[in-house]
């Protein structure tokens, strides 16, 4: 099949630009070649060649990759809160903590913020399913693992946070509230990257994740699925057994590799900012920052 160019929305510029893709070339021979995907299905969507791709990026050896990512992909080296030769490999600096101020929390109560960096996209939820514009379906019962639960989200909002292995991997609470423990939904890994989604593989409903229901104080009952990809090392939950949380609190991070956070809202609880809503309904993502406001209370 043929790749395309991802289009995304930059809300700084207000305009149209295409994602620099990490890998470019790994990624088109494995999601653009049939052989690239034989590979892809039979090998490299097992945990095993995640968790082994894990220690390579664990080991000391993978330092020296650190400086050459950050000038090969623009990362602000102003935000990071150690010096970089305080990293002893690239996963420490993948999970990297951010200097106090470099992500700002919008604490107005009827606003929702961003649970990450990343590109969003919203979806209604219809018969319990979700139909992005360019891609397969799932069912959010499957994405949960929990028919009644899913039954609660019908006619409401999915908003999905797609994280590339170039942005900042750790992830945030967007909402005062609590939550009980995290269930964990066994799964593959497959890459979240835009071209295995052009190829309208059911990612989210596939790949292992994480489910927690966070009682907000302000959005009602949420359910949030982090979800593992390729070469993910782990996904790292703060409050696993669950506990009270404050809105823009991080929540945890995701280990090497590309990541997803989704957000399901019940009907008639949240409306998405306009310029989300409006490249939305064109397939297109929104890049966002972790904090910022991406809609409003109804």
């Amino acid at each position: 099949m043929s790749i395309v160019d991802i289009r995304l929305y930059n809300r700084l510029t207000k305009s149209l630009e295409y994602e620099v893709v990490f890998e470019r070339r790994f990624m088109e021979f494995f999601y653009g070649t049939r052989l690239g995907i034989w590979i892809c299905e039979h090998l490299l969507k097992k945990l095993w060649f995640s968790r082994c791709y894990g220690r390579v990026k664990r080991h000391a050896n993978s330092k020296e990759s650190i400086v050459s990512f950050i000038e090969q992909y623009g990362i602000d080296t102003g935000e990071i809160l150690r010096p970089l030769e305080e990293f002893a490999n690239f996963n420490e600096f993948f999970i990297r903590e951010l200097v106090d101020g470099a992500r700002p929390i919008d604490n107005t109560p009827g606003h929702l913020i961003s649970p990450a960096d990343g590109r969003i996209i919203h979806y209604p939820i219809t018969n319990r399913t979700v139909i992005p514009v360019k891609g397969a379906y799932f069912d959010i019962a499957v994405l949960l693992g929990d028919a009644a639960l899913a039954a609660q989200y019908n006619g409401g909002d999915c908003f999905i946070t797609r994280l590339a292995p170039t942005d900042y991997h750790r992830y945030g609470y967007i909402d005062s509230g609590r939550h009980d423990q995290h269930s964990r939904i066994n799964g593959f890994l497959h890459s979240v990257s835009p071209y295995a989604l052009q190829r309208n593989l059911r990612v989210f409903t596939e790949n292992q994740r994480e489910l927690c229901v966070l009682h907000t104080d302000n959005f009602g009952t949420v359910a949030q699925i982090d979800v593992g990809a390729m070469v993910v090392g782990r996904v790292v939950q703060h409050k696993p057994e669950g506990g009270r949380f404050e809105r823009g609190e991080q929540k945890g991070y995701f280990e090497f590799g590309g990541s997803t956070v989704i957000l399901l809202f019940e009907p008639g609880i949240v409306v998405p900012d306009q310029d989300i809503l409006h490249y939305s309904r064109d397939g297109i993502e929104t890049i966002v920052k972790y904090g910022s406001k991406i809609g409003q209370l109804a």
